[in-house]
């Protein structure tokens, strides 16, 4: 419920990101990587979608589906490393392609529409693959809005928002219910702010029953709840406009027009999952997943820094789900 005159942060994050008029990536968002607010890891190097590649053809899965593409970088990458040679006996990858974005989806259609096909949502595309696929999302989980949480049991309190002289003001109402999420099990200073990705749970609820079995691989920059929040009391929302990292009340400041995202919890993850049938396979960091296929990179810098151990290599994350055919048994 939403407090009288005052908006919940989780819906103040989806006005800004997803407005049709205004939002960020309804409208504002242009492109991905050095020319834009922010880059992922395959607008600077191949290492991912080459290891990607290799967990795909080992799979067997026919039909592949990405959602949240962004400028395609990810889809360019992996077309080709999975295009057949004419000594291959490989059958050929579908491409699908899942963007909620207007102007992502307009660059997208300009630079793959030979390609891939493209769906408005993961019904659309799991009805055209049967129900079964390679799902991939890079950098997906953390764009979802995020309820904010503080306090300790029997006194959790939950992040409003009032308009006071034209700029949002926080306001922290007693929560009268909680989402379903690990976050709350775990003992913490009453004065730590949590962020929980419900939104996220309760689109994948919309989709996951029409998966008959495949994979899901998810990619994104977070870890176990006890990892995200380590010496982060006032949580790890933040914005990003230009490249530059704004924390605090600056992500108030520039409403629509700058991308809104939070660490994810992979045990949140894992836990929904499991509760939607599906079996987690592995979960590792990016540079465990992607440091075997180094060796096959010429241009190493972008790819040794995105591996790092003690850099991105650790805060990316790669977590592997599984439906196999006998669960629907």
């Amino acid at each position: 419920m939403e407090a009288e005159n005052l908006l919940r942060f989780d819906r103040f994050m989806e006005l800004c990101l997803y407005d049709v008029e205004h939002g960020y990536y309804a409208k504002n968002i242009n492109s991905v990587g050095t020319s834009g607010d922010f880059s992922t890891t395959p607008s600077l190097s191949p290492v991912l979608a080459i290891a990607l590649s290799e967990a795909i053809l080992a799979s067997g899965l026919r039909d592949v589906i990405e959602i949240g593409p962004g400028a395609g970088d990810l889809a360019t990458q992996l077309l080709l490393q999975l295009k057949p040679s004419a000594l291959s006996f490989r059958k050929r990858i579908r491409y699908h392609l899942v963007e909620r974005s207007a102007p992502l989806r307009a660059l997208l259609k300009q630079r793959l529409s030979r390609s891939v096909k493209f769906h408005p949502d993961m019904q659309s595309a799991l009805k055209a693959t049967g129900g079964t696929g390679f799902i991939i999302s890079n950098e997906l989980v953390d764009a979802f809005p995020v309820r904010v949480f503080q306090g300790a049991h029997g006194s959790i309190r939950e992040l409003f928002l009032s308009l006071k002289e034209g700029s949002p003001v926080e306001e922290w109402v007693p929560s009268s219910e909680l989402p379903d999420s690990t976050q709350f099990n775990l003992s913490r200073d009453p004065k730590q702010r949590l962020e929980i990705h419900h939104s996220y749970r309760t689109w994948i609820n919309h989709w996951l029953p029409s998966l008959r079995s495949g994979r899901v691989v998810t990619i994104d920059y977070g870890g176990r709840g006890t990892e995200i929040y380590h010496r982060k009391p006032h949580g790890t929302l933040r914005a990003y406009y230009h490249h530059q990292c704004l924390t605090g009340s600056d992500i108030y400041r520039l409403c629509g027009r700058q991308d809104l995202t939070a660490d994810v919890n992979f045990e949140d993850l894992i836990y929904w999952g499991e509760q939607s049938g599906l079996s987690t396979t592995r979960f590792i960091t990016q540079h465990d997943y992607c440091h075997p296929h180094l060796d096959r990179i010429t241009d190493t810098q972008a790819s040794q820094f995105l591996t790092d151990p003690v850099g991105a290599g650790s805060a990316f994350k790669i977590l592997e789900q599984e439906r196999p055919k006998s669960a629907l048994l």
